[in-house]
């Protein structure tokens, strides 16, 4: 051996303990030092731990025999003790948690059958950590390398001499053999770990032969062990699975695999779209578990049952298959696009091309990466890929080539990550880099968004398939910057040299897409422009308040003087003008998006401002010409004809307003806006597109008319107080000394500093509006607080919202709660249960079944303890507030008795005593007032099944158990006869009460010391029970009696005296077992 340990002066580079092990533990036969290039070397991997040169043997295979004294050049310490503690397999780095932990799992596990077998294990796992990180760079690497060098340094030695086989190889095959047909994980392993020890000894080893024989055989699974020899496995013989993997695993009339060496890795439907797509095998396999859970889940769910359960039901995969392509279907109407999901007419077949798209759906998605946030970007590949997929199938040709069609990027390995995924990742990947982690104006980079509207247009289809490299969307550099360099990957790149060349140079040409529909611009104004229709609405509703003030009206029907009726259409001339601030300012923040915006939008905006600002010049213009000439005579005013009178301007608001007719019927019956917006005709496709843009997100997403009526009710309600309150508080109070401050003439103005020129009240009666025109836009804020405070009152009370705030509350609502956690988390097993049907209502409401409610106390019980048990698992609760909220669920006692927490039946038990103790009457009014207390019967009943539990394993003497039964026999006689309160004195519970705590207190300390206290309890109850409290109880004292006689010798002494009751040696079984269900019991009471 020439590899040492490196010199004391030297620095180590932070593997000595790694270096100075491989130099002191893999001694076999004379090995050398090979300093050439790693490549052919067949594991290289233990020459990695020492140094960079390779340790390779010279000869043929050997096993790893211990080191002896004839090697010189190694010393090896005295190896000390074997023992076989187990090695921490929990605290593993993060980083080398994958390829691992499950090693030294099974190491543990395995370690009191065969030691040698894992030290083997242990070393792998060293293996494996050393080639994820050979420099010990993670957190904590360095420390669990050094652990576990030193655990296999301990364990070289020891485990050698208890080897049972001549060799490590025959010892790892001979117990993988063992393990190979019982335990799956443990195979799994042992598999792996016998297959790297074979292969540093030589492809020449008999054993390699055996073992890539079967290398399919024990490969590593989920779920569902479908690569493996997992036939018997207990989730595979399921129904809904075996019809499942039947389903996929069809591939009857499918093309054949051309050139594929191994048939058996397409077996089914995923492993022929492998073929032809060039999907990564382990998306493969994780996709093909997928799906049949899936299917299986459905399959299970089905209502009515299928006829056959191993047949997979076509209800089941046409389900799933809405459910999957609903966004892919929605996509291509949006863009006016057939679907490319192509069925066959032959019925047989339906089924399996229909599992084909969904699986190649499937494919995509699972080896997406980030592609999975743009998901109208895989509606586009998608689209293309079953293009392919179908004209595979159908066996079309090709007008380009003549031949048949063929997928557009084949199906070499890994062509789908390569030649699509990768080329949109690089651009996401360099739009990334020019955020400069989010310093740079946002308008110059595009994040996952962006990229995924470009999609939600029919251009997206001018990316072409194959994809064209020279695309506007591939471009990433600004027309006035460099386009950034990709980042580089060599194992992953599918294109030469110089095709990169030539797509970086046609990208340099191309034209940088953008935002496609939004670019934000952040600004004040936007709190005016994101509420302008609030904003407006107070605006006209002030213009409003003020005509009426100053006008003077009194009533409502003042309102149709023709005078004060055209005044306050002057609104419309407002609100034009509002409307034309609002597009403008529309227009101002979607300026830096203006050059990416479709045709139709910028005609949209074009129309708009146009429209606006005609009728922002006709209705002043009209309005002025109206105050003029106005066409009324004042001497109609005697009559009611003024109230018909029509003047010019009138005539135009009408026209104006029929404008708006649209917007407001839409507005109000939402389900219509909806049907708009999702609907694919050309009249609804123009309504909404002057409404909004139309964009492929966002549609039919309005309330529905019951929430529209309830929100349009609060704000009716809301604003209409605040029009009042400002109206006679705030408006009117102002406009007579407005009218005052008009009249008054000015000569001479103080404020000639900052007005000089100004001989008007103008800037006074500005100061006397301002404030309260503020608070007027402002407490708005105040009246929505107060009424959100009342309404939301009133529907906590409808709710019952925060109605449980105290324990004694939770303790009365606690009955109801599995109930409605049935009703509202647990989902029913068929369509017809979800149903809101009267029947239902009467079925779940008011004729419950019993057995039913049970189930459903069984279902709340489950969750209730997993809730309360991670409390105590997080130490939110000590284990005495544990034992108080847990449910009991042991099937030990009375299956009539219905047990709930301890702490809703505390005292429960004593208030029952006192209650009896006082009572006076019959039987049958003493069970009727206990029973209106559900959570006292309860408790009642748990503590006579758990006494009676408990005096039959305590007491174990012939006589003591013959007493103790009759005296239970005579309880339940007297219950059910209803003559408890005649057979019984009541006024001594009490004391028998006392005596039972305290006999339950020992048998929870359970020390063996107090056997004599317990015999003396358990006399002072029977003694108490015969003698103050069972009226009939001679039976009994006669049995007691019988077994006290004295027995005289020859010389006529009492020669011996049976021992008392329960004071004899067998008498009682105490102390108990420290563990089962009556120790569980005792503690109940004991709490």
């Amino acid at each position: 051996l020439e590899a040492r340990p490196p010199q004391k002066e030297q620095q180590p580079n932070g593997d000595v303990c790694a270096q100075t092990f491989v130099t002191y533990t893999w001694i076999q036969k004379p090995w050398r030092i090979r300093s050439e290039s790693f490549e052919g070397s067949p594991r290289p991997i233990r020459a990695g731990l020492a140094m960079a040169n390779e340790i390779v043997p010279a000869e043929g295979p050997s096993d790893p025999p211990s080191m002896t004294s004839s090697m010189p050049s190694v010393r090896r310490p005295r190896a000390p003790q074997y023992s076989p503690a187990p090695f921490d397999s929990e605290k593993v780095p993060p980083t080398l948690v994958a390829d691992v932990r499950r090693f030294l799992r099974v190491a543990n596990q395995i370690e009191s059958e065969s030691p040698r077998v894992a030290y083997h294990c242990r070393f792998h796992a060293f293996e494996n950590a050393h080639l994820m990180d050979p420099h010990s760079k993670g957190r904590g690497v360095r420390q669990f390398k050094t652990a576990l060098l030193l655990r296999l340094k301990q364990d070289e030695c020891t485990t050698m001499q208890m080897r049972k086989e001549t060799s490590d190889a025959r010892e790892l095959k001979s117990f993988y053999n063992k393990k190979k047909k019982k335990e799956g994980e443990v195979s799994s392993v042992l598999f792996e770990v016998l297959k790297a020890f074979i292969s540093r000894a030589g492809p020449e080893s008999a054993a390699a032969v055996d073992i890539e024989e079967n290398v399919r055989s024990y490969d590593r699974y989920n779920i569902l062990p479908l690569d493996t020899r997992g036939g018997q496995h207990a989730i595979m013989l399921l129904p809904e699975i075996k019809a499942a993997v039947a389903a996929v695993r069809s591939v009857r009339g499918l093309p054949s695999v051309e050139g594929a060496q191994d048939a058996g890795g397409h077996k089914d439907l995923f492993g022929r779209l492998q073929c032809w797509f060039g999907f990564q095998k382990g998306n493969v396999a994780n996709q093909r578990e997928h799906l049949i859970l899936l299917l299986a889940n459905i399959q299970g769910r089905l209502s009515p049952k299928p006829t056959s359960m191993s047949k997979l039901d076509d209800r089941a995969v046409h389900e799933l298959m809405v459910e999957l392509f609903e966004n892919y279907v929605n996509w291509c109407k949006f863009l006016g696009r057939q679907s490319n999901i192509w069925l066959p007419s032959v019925k047989q077949e339906v089924q399996q091309y229909k599992l084909l798209y969904i699986s190649l759906y499937l494919l995509i998605w699972g080896e997406a990466s980030n592609l999975r946030l743009m998901p109208e970007c895989l509606c586009y590949i998608f689209h293309q890929m079953a293009g392919d997929l179908y004209g595979m199938l159908s066996g079309a040709i090709s007008f380009k080539t003549g031949e048949k069609v063929v997928p557009a990027y084949g199906g070499e390995c890994e062509s789908f990550l390569n030649n699509i995924v990768t080329p949109i990742y690089k651009v996401i990947y360099q739009e990334a880099r020019k955020s400069k982690k989010g310093h740079s104006d946002h308008s110059t980079w595009r994040n996952y968004d962006d990229l995924n509207e470009f999609f939600w247009s029919v251009d997206c289809f001018k990316l072409g398939w194959p994809m064209r490299p020279d695309h506007d969307f591939f471009c990433t550099s600004l027309p006035s910057k460099q386009s950034m360099s990709p980042p580089s990957n060599q194992s992953r790149s599918a294109l030469s040299n110089q095709s990169v060349n030539a797509k970086e140079t046609i990208t340099s040409q191309s034209k940088w897409v953008g935002k496609t529909n939004f670019v934000e611009i952040r600004s004040f104004w936007h709190l005016f422009r994101s509420f302008d229709r609030m904003w407006t609405f107070l605006i006209l509703a002030l213009q409003v308040m003020i005509i009426m003030a100053w006008h003077g009206l009194e009533t409502p029907l003042e309102l149709l003087d023709p005078l004060v009726f055209e005044d306050i259409l002057s609104i419309f001339v407002t609100n034009a003008v509002l409307r034309l601030i609002q597009v403008t300012v529309d227009f101002v923040f979607t300026w830096k998006a203006w050059h990416t915006l479709n045709f139709d939008e910028k005609l949209r905006f074009a129309l708009k401002f146009c429209i606006c600002a005609i009728w922002t010049i006709i209705l002043p213009a009209v309005y002025a010409t109206s105050q003029k000439n106005y066409v009324c005579s004042t001497k109609l005013s005697r009559s009611n004809l003024y109230l018909f009178c029509l003047s010019p301007y009138m005539i135009v608001v009408a026209i104006y307003l029929t404008s708006n007719v649209v917007g407001m019927a839409l507005f109000f019956f939402p389900a219509v806006s909806s049907y708009l917006e999702t609907s694919n005709w050309q009249i609804c496709k123009f309504i909404s597109w002057w409404a909004q843009p139309r964009l492929y997100i966002g549609r039919g997403m309005q309330m529905g008319q019951v929430s529209l009526l309830k929100y349009t009710t609060f704000w009716v309600i809301l604003l209409s107080v605040k029009f009042l309150f400002s109206y006679y508080f705030e408006i009117k109070l102002l406009v007579q000394p407005t009218k005052q401050i008009m009249k008054v003439n000015v000569n001479e103005y103080d404020w000639h500093e900052l007005f000089p020129k100004v001989k008007n009240n103008a800037g006074a009666i500005l100061a006397v509006w301002a404030p309260v025109l503020l608070v007027y836009f402002m407490d708005t804020q105040i009246w929505y607080s107060i009424f959100c405070t009342i309404f939301g009152g009133f529907y906590g009370i409808i709710h019952h919202l925060g109605e449980i705030r105290t324990m004694g509350m939770v303790r009365s609502r606690f009955h109801s709660l599995p109930s409605r956690f049935n009703d509202f988390l647990v989902p029913r097993t068929s369509q017809k249960e979800n149903k809101r049907t009267f029947r239902n209502f009467l079925r779940n409401k008011i004729f419950k079944d019993l057995k039913r409610e049970r189930s459903d106390l069984v279902r709340f019980a489950t969750v209730w303890n997993q809730i309360i048990s991670s409390f105590r698992m997080e130490d939110l609760i000590s284990n005495r507030e544990l034992d108080l909220m847990i449910m009991p669920v042991s099937a030990n006692l009375s299956s009539n008795s219905i047990r709930w927490p301890l702490f809703l039946l505390a005292s429960k038990f004593s208030t029952a005593v006192n209650i009896t103790k006082d009572f006076v009457g019959k039987y049958e009014h003493l069970q009727r007032k206990i029973n209106k207390d559900s959570y006292m019967i309860s408790a009642i009943n748990e503590s006579y099944d758990s006494l009676k539990s408990i005096f039959e394993f305590l007491v174990i003497g012939d006589l003591e158990k013959r007493v103790v039964g009759d005296i239970f026999e005579k309880i339940e006689q007297g219950i059910k006869n209803s003559s408890l309160l005649v057979d019984f004195q009541m006024n001594e519970l009490p004391i028998i009460h006392d005596k039972l705590v305290h006999l339950v207190e020992f048998l929870f300390e359970n020390k063996l010391a107090h056997g004599e206290k317990v015999v003396i309890l358990l006399q002072d109850i029977i003694e108490i029970l015969t003698k103050d409290v069972m009226m009939n109880s001679s039976s009994i004292l006669d049995m007691i009696n019988c077994s006290t006689n004295l027995v005289l010798d020859g010389d006529g002494l009492f020669g011996c005296h049976q021992p008392e009751l329960f004071a004899s040696n067998h008498a009682i079984c105490f102390p108990f077992p420290d563990n089962g269900s009556l120790k569980e019991q005792v503690n109940h009471l004991y709490i």
